[in-house]
């Protein structure tokens, strides 16, 4: 799940109106009255068949009202000379109970041996893809149903934290939608464990462990050798750790990729926290 897992980015591209935004009256009075909002800084090794290939760093904010994350993922030590791979993603959206809303999605950098740019847009209607470069051109069509009801990665990794928090609970599933592919996770659990403190993980401690399958559905490039693969469900979990200032945490992945076979994200510092400082109303 590490950001797409690892975030990538089909649609027709279009404006359209962003799902309906709370009034600033009513978020200047929830923000006066809320405690100032926290930035959570992690940061996660990248293991690939045990070899520590990327680093990833992630920073989010998440108030009553809605979310934002910033996540830079990119290559490391020797795998650099192979691989070269450094991608900015960020998302932001709205809570609305359990669920999320998401308002935008962005992906940026290099990968493929080329630069990418993903910009996704949400509304009610669903997500609408207004900047794909490069043009993604020789690809199946993508299943409306499913497209319609997606969201992006990130916003399914906050909407996972937000109904742990809430509930204890991540019974979830849903499409995600990259710009390109559309897959579907779904997500069970938690279970009572420990956290295993292998690869330099920073927590040693107690977790909830959440179990997960994804699948693509959609987006199958027309030219692939591996359509069975990607459509086969592969498993995976996430463990969550409970951190006395940050709340749930996830501090470990790992999941089956259909090329690179078993991938384990790490998180392994400690999580730095910090007061988001509002800007001044006059």
């Amino acid at each position: 799940m590490a950001s797409a897992c690892f975030s990538g980015r089909a649609g027709a591209a279009t404006d359209s109106a962003r799902p309906p935004s709370v009034p600033v009256a009513q978020q200047r009075s929830a923000a006066a009255s809320a405690p100032s909002a926290q930035n959570i800084h992690l940061r996660y090794g990248v293991f690939v068949h045990g070899y520590h290939a990327l680093s990833a760093d992630a920073d989010y904010v998440l108030q009553p009202w809605g979310y934002g994350v910033e996540t830079h993922l990119y290559t490391v030590g020797l795998a650099s000379w192979f691989l070269t791979l450094n991608l900015m993603s960020s998302t932001q959206g709205r809570f609305n109970g359990d669920d999320v809303a998401p308002i935008s999605f962005n992906n940026s950098g290099f990968a493929h041996g080329e630069e990418e740019t993903t910009h996704i847009d949400f509304d009610l209607s669903g997500p609408h893809v207004t900047v794909l470069l490069p043009v993604e051109k020789q690809r199946e069509p993508l299943p409306e149903p499913e497209l319609k009801q997606s969201i992006d990665m990130l916003s399914f990794l906050v909407e996972l934290t937000h109904r742990l928090s809430l509930k204890h609970d991540c019974t979830l599933s849903r499409p995600i939608f990259d710009g390109v592919r559309l897959s579907y996770l779904e997500v069970h659990g938690p279970s009572q464990t420990t956290i295993p403190k292998d690869h330099g993980s920073y927590f040693k401690s107690d977790a909830l462990k959440c179990e997960f399958t994804g699948r693509q559905i959609g987006g199958f490039s027309l030219s692939t050798h591996f359509k069975a693969a990607q459509s086969s469900p592969h498993q995976g979990a996430v463990w969550f750790v409970h951190d006395q200032q940050g709340g749930f945490i996830p501090a470990r992945v790992e999941f089956a990729h259909y090329k690179l076979g078993q991938i384990l994200v790490v998180l392994q510092s400690a999580p730095k926290i910090s007061t988001v400082v509002r800007p001044q109303t006059h």
